[in-house]
């Protein structure tokens, strides 16, 4: 058996992150999150996927010092990403806000939101990424269905999200059991 030994201050920030991604999957607000307020969540969501996922060594290829969480097309979240990751670190990364207007530099990001200005290039964008582990997000209608990895749709007052494990794992990302129990999955067979 294998144990697994993570520093205090690591245990508390994951914690902490379970914590209030449950709280916000309970319940956003008492009225249908207006566009900023929702994009805030968004980004909150964001970053704290870092600590349900996992990613193969070479994600980072030869960047070693920053973990890059990058947004495709334009930008719905302004500062409030940046906001979210401001002096957060993720396996001793720093984390990193990267806004691209091509896909082909996506491969060193380890997080991709795609937005929904690029809706058009979806084809694309999945055909591109399917050999890099890079995790992708987006809130476009479908995209987990169609290819992407976790999806992002509102349910009356609340941001919630579909996960598509199996597009994680074709790539090399492992998703978190507990991350997968309070998402809706699609496209999801049994042996993952």
């Amino acid at each position: 058996m294998i144990y697994y030994f993570i520093s205090f201050k690591a245990f508390i920030r994951k914690a902490i992150g379970v914590i209030l991604l449950t709280l916000l999957i309970i319940n956003t607000s008492y009225a249908r999150p207006n566009i900023a307020r929702e994009y805030q969540l968004k980004a909150v969501f964001l970053y704290n996927f870092v600590y349900f996922v996992r990613w193969p060594p070479i994600a980072y290829g030869k960047n070693t010092a920053t973990f890059n969480i990058c947004i495709l097309g334009t930008d719905p979240f302004g500062k409030e990403v940046d906001m979210a990751v401001e002096n957060e670190t993720v396996d001793k990364r720093i984390v990193k806000i990267i806004r691209l207007k091509n896909i082909f530099y996506a491969k060193s990001c380890q997080i991709l939101f795609v937005s929904k200005s690029e809706q058009n290039n979806l084809d694309k964008i999945y055909t591109y990424l399917q050999k890099y582990p890079v995790l992708t997000v987006s809130d476009i209608h479908n995209f987990a269905i169609k290819g992407g990895m976790i999806e992002f749709y509102n349910v009356g007052r609340r941001v919630r999200f579909y996960i598509a494990p199996n597009n994680a794992k074709a790539v090399g990302l492992r998703i978190s059991a507990n991350l997968l129990y309070i998402a809706k999955l699609v496209g999801y067979k049994k042996n993952y």
